[in-house]
């Protein structure tokens, strides 16, 4: 194992800011000729936000959709705001302009300076093509194209507006393509307009000066953080390796994912040689679907032909073996796609664990209520100390986005029992959740961030595919856990 160093902490408080003429609310752009600017040194603020499955639809009113595809995305909150569209949207919808600026506001409201924000993919609303042809005027390819790049941008600019010292990590998630389904790879443009609308973000502090050239090449890309100054966080493009697109998709999957895999090995190896810790950003997570596993089973599919991987098996035996080489270096990962709350935790062959994962909460209501998770770090040690979960806990009443009430759901630390959010804490919970009642009871409630009884799609019972999915994560492991008993 690597011996972390201690940090000093002259070396990680440094953040510098832009001070400006004035402050604006608004994505009108700033003129500030004749204004003296200069870098002001700042704190960091020791805090930061889990963020996930925004699934963002800005064609929700069809009288405005053909203004937001003739208006550059600076004017986009002024055409939103003309809209009689006002409440948040609701279950088993996708996030629209008032849920946003909501969930926003309740974040900035919370955590009011973030040094660091993970967003773990699927920014971009379900079936976006389908939705822009029968709302858009003109729905050619092109026009299709141009408004999703568009979109990408605009929350670029709306996450880099309401935070603008933080550094922002997105990575793509299955949704987030011009392709029009998940069936499809983001391309060559999408992956350029996506790279230029969140390099700055990315890179605030120069951490990330090749982001764009990366990015651009298959969707990945490394970087420095805040919260481990020997860290680097690593954003995967997961879509190669899912199960989903093992057949169907298109390009074919191969070249792409298994470019990613050469590329990720690389970096490993450089982080082993320079005594770096390495935490994964990604979206599609490692291990077993076991919601669909469960569907599979109710349907009459036998146990072992039931299980679902959410990665294919030409990868995901490549990737565990990867993990498995490279424990000493692997500190941690934050994926996401179920839109649920919930943890992961890989071990190796021997049932050691590797490193802890996190599945943020979605923004988007489609399943659960909206949710999202804040957090405080210890640089010096190079971890989260704790997480707080935050829901929208009225949508049923259909609010507007200032009558939307955001109520804490519950915080990691008090629940599980743990003094750190890292490796060892999920471990701890994980084995809590499966050994303790108490425990299992706080983490089906908050696995649909207090969703209301009645849907199919959030039950965890039997809870027994649920909870061997949280450790058991190769399909050898899975079936042994669930198939065994």
């Amino acid at each position: 194992m690597i011996q972390r160093p201690i940090a000093n902490p002259t070396l990680v408080a440094s953040r510098s800011f832009v001070v400006a003429c004035a402050s604006v609310l608004t994505l009108v752009p700033v003129l500030t000729s004749g204004c003296n600017q200069e870098e002001v040194p700042a704190a960091p603020s020791l805090t930061g936000l889990f963020l996930s499955d925004i699934h963002f639809n800005p064609l929700g009113d069809k009288t405005i959709v053909d203004s937001l595809t003739q208006a550059p995305v600076s004017q986009w909150d002024s055409i939103f705001a003309t809209s009689s569209q006002t409440a948040c949207a609701t279950y088993m919808g996708d996030t629209n302009f008032a849920l946003l600026q909501s969930a926003l506001a309740a974040m900035q409201q919370r955590v009011p300076d973030p040094d660091i924000i993970f967003i773990s993919g699927d920014l971009l609303m379900h079936l976006f093509q389908k939705y822009f042809d029968e709302t858009a005027t003109d729905h050619s390819q092109t026009a299709y194209e141009t408004f999703v790049n568009r979109t990408e941008q605009y929350l670029a600019l709306k996450l880099s507006q309401t935070f603008p010292n933080a550094q922002i990590v997105p990575t793509l998630g299955d949704w987030d393509t011009a392709g029009g389904t998940a069936a499809t790879f983001a391309g060559p443009g999408f992956l350029a307009s996506f790279s230029s609308a969140w390099n700055e973000a990315v890179n605030r502090h120069g951490g990330a000066p090749d982001f764009q050239s990366t990015f651009s090449t298959g969707g990945y890309y490394s970087t420095t953080f805040p919260i481990d100054p020997r860290g680097r966080l690593i954003g995967l493009y997961t879509q190669p390796w899912a199960a989903e697109c093992t057949s169907g998709c298109a390009p074919d999957a191969s070249p792409v994912g298994n470019a990613e895999i050469q590329w990720l090995t690389t970096q490993l190896a450089d982080a082993r040689s320079q005594g770096l810790r390495v935490w994964l950003l990604g979206h599609i997570p490692p291990g077993i679907d076991a919601s669909t596993t469960t569907q599979n089973v109710a349907k009459g599919t036998s146990c072992s032909a039931a299980i679902t991987p959410f990665w294919a098996d030409a990868y995901s035996s490549q990737l565990y073996e990867l993990f498995a080489e490279y424990r000493d270096v692997l500190a941690f990962g934050i994926f996401a796609h179920e839109h649920f709350d919930d943890l992961r935790l890989a071990r190796d062959s021997s049932g050691v664990p590797i490193f802890g994962i996190k599945l943020p909460p979605s923004i988007t209501p489609l399943h659960s209520n909206p949710a999202f998770v804040q957090f405080r770090y210890d640089p010096a040690i190079g971890v989260i100390v704790d997480t707080t979960t935050w829901y929208l806990s009225n949508l049923a009443s259909s609010p507007n986005a200032t009558s939307a009430v955001w109520e804490k759901e519950y915080s990691f630390g008090a629940t599980y029992g743990q003094s750190a959010f890292d490796t060892k804490g999920v471990a701890g919970a994980v084995e809590q959740v499966l050994e303790q009642t108490d425990a299992r009871s706080s983490y089906t409630n908050y696995f649909p961030s207090q969703y209301p009884a009645g849907s199919t799609s959030v039950g965890l019972t039997p809870f027994l595919p649920w909870g061997c999915a949280l450790d058991n994560l190769t399909v050898a492991d899975y079936t042994a856990c669930y198939c065994g008993k």
